[in-house]
C-alpha cells in the first residue's frame, strides 16, 4: 500500500467518524472502525462497523438509510471509489421508533 493510498484510507476513516458523530450523536455514537476490502464480487469496498451506546431516544431507522446515502455522496466527492459498507451496532435494548 502506498503512501496515497495510506492517506486516503485515513482521510475517508475521519470523514466517515465525523459524519457519523454528527448524525448518531444522541444515539451515543462510540466509535467506528473502517477496513478496506473487497465485497463478494471481488470489488474494492470500504467495510465500516460503526458503535453505540444505550439512547433513551428511540432510534429513527429512516436516519440509517439517509446517512448511507449522504455518506455514499461525501466519500465520492472526496474521490473514494470504494462502496461503503455500514454496520450498526447499537446496544441490543436500545428501542426503535415505532417499534415495542
Amino acid at each position: 500500500m502506498s503512501n496515497t493510498d495510506i492517506d486516503t484510507d485515513i482521510a475517508a476513516k475521519k470523514a466517515v467518524q465525523k459524519l457519523l458523530r454528527d448524525r448518531f450523536a444522541q444515539y451515543r455514537f462510540e466509535r467506528v472502525d473502517v477496513r478496506a476490502g473487497e465485497d463478494h464480487s471481488g470489488d474494492p469496498a470500504l467495510f465500516i462497523d460503526a458503535y453505540y451506546g444505550l439512547s433513551d431516544t428511540p432510534l429513527d431507522a429512516r436516519l440509517i438509510s439517509h446517512t448511507l446515502t449522504e455518506l455514499r455522496d461525501l466519500l465520492l466527492k472526496m474521490g473514494e471509489k470504494r462502496f461503503p459498507y455500514v454496520r450498526h451496532h447499537f446496544d441490543e435494548r436500545q428501542v426503535v421508533a415505532g417499534q415495542r
